[in-house]
């Protein structure tokens, strides 16, 4: 897995030094955000309310789109939204 980040630490806390992955005995270099290429998606585990994520897949269905895609736009709205 190419992260910028190891599990459980911190994205803010990134330092100069290059993420070794666990699986091999090659250093990853350690990326910002702004530096990963928009095209990259990477999938993830998140835990949320289940009357939430029902709503979330009645609108994403209703705008015939993926669940996924609808939460990636409601997250980008977001951080516009909040300056990040």
């Amino acid at each position: 897995m190419n992260t910028p980040f190891k599990k459980r630490e911190s994205p803010l806390v990134l330092n100069s030094e290059p993420v070794a992955e666990k699986t091999s005995s090659r250093p990853v270099q350690s990326t910002v955000a702004h530096k990963v290429q928009p095209a990259a998606k990477v999938k993830y585990t998140a835990v949320m309310d289940n009357d939430l994520r029902i709503r979330i897949k009645v609108a994403s269905a209703k705008k015939n789109i993926q669940l996924s895609q609808f939460i990636e736009e409601a997250v980008l709205e977001k951080l516009e939204r909040e300056g990040y």
